[in-house]
């Protein structure tokens, strides 16, 4: 089976090379060609436009940083949409607007193309390791016939009902994990602050009701002062918004997710935009004169 992909990024250019070293064909698209570059090395093959994609595949995947990205590679000048036929299946990985999502599902149906949302959880490492979570929204039988490019992906495929779904989930996760990762930095702020030695703090909270993915990864990246992206503040602003978008459209309040927006834009302010989700904790360093580092 010959699959596309595109949007060779940082998620995207592990998640493409775990499909082409699974034994798959695969051609590939991205704004920058020079990104595509080793997987060509490896025997991919290159495609000017995304309507060439999905006239060389049947299945086509996209993992892209925004909504108007991917909206702009569906709908756009030699779009997917140019290029779809019947019968074909389109895959979007990116954390995307349920909305447009389910827009994409439907006009993709009038030309008889299936649509998932399958957007993932467990970062640069998980996509890397092919180990990542997939959450995926859209028709049982599609699914079934890409369940194994998927599996090359990842371990853990979740089937959670319509288009958009997938993407719901990621958000509620995403917005869930943006207030840990708040929480987290404000409590280790002031634990440094008050005179708690950092690394004892995160054996207490490992063990007890404060224990949370976020804190657990300070040994690897606040503890040692690397704040090198996995996934970028930028990228966590636009999740953010793109939950409380979600919030009102469903009539749902969310007052903590709107504080969690406020924390980043002040980390946006402070110029780390480009750093690692674990930036946020910086600005709270700023604030208080105090380093949270530990050899832990």
């Amino acid at each position: 089976m010959k699959i596309g992909f595109i949007g060779i990024g940082q998620m995207g250019r592990h998640m493409s090379r775990r499909i082409l070293e699974a034994g798959y064909e695969l051609t590939v698209n991205d704004i920058n060609e020079e990104a595509a570059a080793p997987l060509l090395k490896k025997g991919a093959e290159w495609a000017d436009s995304p309507a060439a994609v999905a006239r060389a595949c049947r299945v086509v995947i996209s993992s892209l940083p925004k909504p108007q990205d991917v909206e702009a590679v569906v709908y756009g000048k030699d779009g997917l949409m140019q290029g779809w036929r019947k019968g074909d299946i389109y895959i979007d990985m990116s954390t995307n607007s349920p909305t447009l999502i389910r827009r994409i599902a439907a006009d993709a149906k009038a030309k008889g193309v299936s649509v998932l949302d399958a957007p993932v959880s467990g970062g640069v490492k998980g996509a890397d390791a092919g180990t990542l979570a997939i959450m995926v929204g859209g028709e049982e039988a599609a699914l079934e016939k890409a369940r194994k490019v998927l599996e090359a992906m990842g371990q853990r495929i979740f089937a959670v009902g319509g288009p958009g779904n997938g993407n719901v989930v990621k958000l509620i996760n995403d917005l869930v994990s943006l207030v840990c990762n708040s929480a987290s930095a404000e409590g280790f702020a002031l634990g440094v602050k008050a005179g708690i030695d950092p690394a004892m703090l995160l054996e207490i909270i490992k063990v007890s009701t404060g224990d949370n993915w976020c804190a657990r990864q300070y040994p690897g990246t606040v503890f040692k002062g690397n704040f090198e992206p996995g996934f970028k503040v930028s990228l966590a602003y636009k999740d953010i918004n793109l939950a409380l978008e979600l919030g009102k459209e469903n009539g749902v309040p969310l007052p903590v997710g709107t504080a969690v927006k406020k924390d980043l834009e002040n980390t946006l302010a402070a110029g780390y935009q480009d750093k690692g989700i674990d930036a946020v904790i910086m600005t709270r360093e700023n604030a208080t004169g105090v380093k949270v580092r530990s050899t832990y």
